[in-house]
């Protein structure tokens, strides 16, 4: 082989490996339904979590893009590797199925709301009035399994009828004006209610459950992964 021969080789094999390393961008994709509680602009995190997000994404060598999305559709996203990793998500068994998720990074609340004609706020009442009435839910959220978990319905329990809706907001609207019975939401979204949707309803504080992001299965296998995990350790803020 000659000289020039001898040096282009090695050239390809470098343009190949960078093709899909040294140039390849991180996909972040972030709900667009969490209220003030997460968003981002001007390559900047805005809003109440921002902090450990930023802190946790701020460990990363790569360049990476952000985008904004439905959750329904970012949770498709993730299940297709169409995003590597995907924030900021509740960890729960069923999304353990299709991705890798990261440490706890938030604790966050959640409230279950009730309407407040019915003063009896046991377990066994409410879990009466969401099979009476029916119960509502963000669709594309884990509102449903952790309503159900507080209230011990098994998931697959039937129940008289559920409705799925496209903000926090009609949800409670929805529960306001006794069109269903139960829904539940964090409670950094209902902060961000008006306040006047909630009369009429009680609202109950349930237990804090886990925040974090989530890693398609094929970014879970990079070594940027591992930097992430480790980095959710270091930047969680458990309150």
């Amino acid at each position: 082989m000659d000289l020039k021969g001898s040096i282009t080789a090695p050239l390809i094999l470098f343009v190949m490996f960078c093709t899909h390393t040294c140039f390849a961008k991180i996909t972040i994709g972030i709900s667009s339904e969490n209220g003030e509680s997460l968003k981002y602009s001007r390559k900047q995190f805005y809003g109440e979590l921002k902090s450990a997000y930023s802190c946790v994404i701020n460990q990363l060598d790569s360049n990476y893009d952000v985008i904004t999305v439905p959750q329904a559709r970012l949770i498709k996203m993730l299940q297709n590797n169409e995003v590597d990793i995907a924030m900021p998500l509740l960890l729960l068994p069923h999304r353990d199925l299709f991705a890798t998720r990261s440490e706890t990074i938030y604790q966050v609340g959640y409230e279950l709301i009730s309407h407040s004609t019915n003063p009896d706020l046991s377990i066994e009442n409410l879990r009466r009035q969401a099979n009476l009435n029916g119960i509502v839910y963000k669709r594309g959220t884990g509102a449903r399994t952790l309503m159900l978990k507080y209230l011990g319905i098994d998931k697959n329990e039937s129940i008289s009828h559920e409705h799925q809706v496209s903000t926090w907001q009609q949800a409670v609207d929805f529960v306001a004006k006794n069109r269903a019975g139960i829904t539940a939401l964090p409670a950094v979204i209902a902060k961000d209610i008006e306040p006047h949707h909630f009369n009429g309803i009680t609202r109950i504080k349930m237990p804090d459950h886990q925040l974090g992001l989530y890693m398609s299965s094929r970014f879970a296998k990079s070594a940027e992964a591992a930097a992430i995990n480790d980095a959710s350790k270091t930047c969680k803020e458990v309150r």
